[in-house]
C-alpha cells in the first residue's frame, strides 16, 4: 500500500498504487503512438511521462485533485514487463461533490482482452463501496469506438457530447468527445 490507497484484486489484475518505480512501465506505454492516438495524437517522451505522474501522484495528496492512481500487473506468473497492464485512476471532480473521473490506459498488447473493463470495474466498485461517491463519469473521443465499448459494458450512460478546438488536433477531434455517467 502506497500513500493510504489499498492494492485492488481482480480476478486477473493486481492492481497496485501507482508509485516512481513503474516510470519505466509507463514511460513505454506512452510511447507507443497508437496508445496515444486518441489522446495527445503523439507519443511521449520519456520526460513528458515522468511530468504527467509527478502531477497525478501530486493530486493524491492534493485531496481535491485526485483520489488515486494504480498500475496493473497480471496475476498468473512472476512479474515481468509482460506482465504490465496499464493505470487506472479516479481524479476529483472540481465543483461536484462525490463526483470522480474514471481513467486508464493500457498497452496494445493487453487491448481486446477484457482487461479494460476488469480493471474499471475493480475502481468503480471502491469509488461506491468504500469511498461512497454518488456518480462516476468518464469520457472518450467519439471515434474511439473501443474505449466507448468498455464504458457501456460497465453500465455507463452516454449523457453529453461536445467539440473542442485543439491547438494541435487529434485525428477524428471534429466527432467530438463524450461523456459517460455511472450511479450506484
Amino acid at each position: 500500500m502506497t500513500a493510504g490507497l489499498p492494492e485492488l484484486l481482480t480476478e486477473r489484475l493486481r492492481l497496485v498504487p501507482a508509485s516512481p518505480e513503474h516510470l519505466p512501465h509507463l514511460a513505454r506505454l506512452n510511447a507507443d503512438p497508437e496508445v496515444m492516438r486518441y489522446l495527445t495524437g503523439r507519443p511521449a517522451t520519456a520526460a513528458d511521462t515522468a511530468d504527467e505522474w509527478t502531477e497525478r501522484r501530486g493530486f493524491r495528496s492534493d485531496p481535491t485533485r485526485g483520489l488515486g492512481y494504480w498500475v496493473g500487473f497480471l496475476r498468473d506468473g512472476a512479474p515481468d514487463e509482460g506482465d504490465f497492464a496499464g493505470w487506472w485512476g479516479l481524479g476529483v471532480t472540481p465543483g461536484e461533490e462525490g463526483v470522480a473521473h474514471l481513467g486508464y490506459r493500457l498497452p496494445r498488447a493487453m487491448w481486446g482482452r477484457g482487461l479494460a473493463t476488469e480493471g474499471c470495474q475493480a475502481l468503480i466498485d471502491h469509488a461506491f463501496e468504500t469511498l461512497g461517491l454518488v456518480r462516476v463519469w468518464a469520457s472518450s473521443m467519439a471515434v474511439n469506438i473501443g474505449s466507448r465499448r468498455v464504458l457501456e459494458r460497465l453500465g455507463f450512460v452516454e449523457t453529453e457530447t461536445w467539440v473542442q478546438r485543439w491547438d494541435d488536433p487529434v485525428e477524428g477531434w471534429e466527432a467530438g468527445e463524450v461523456r459517460y455517467d455511472l450511479t450506484p
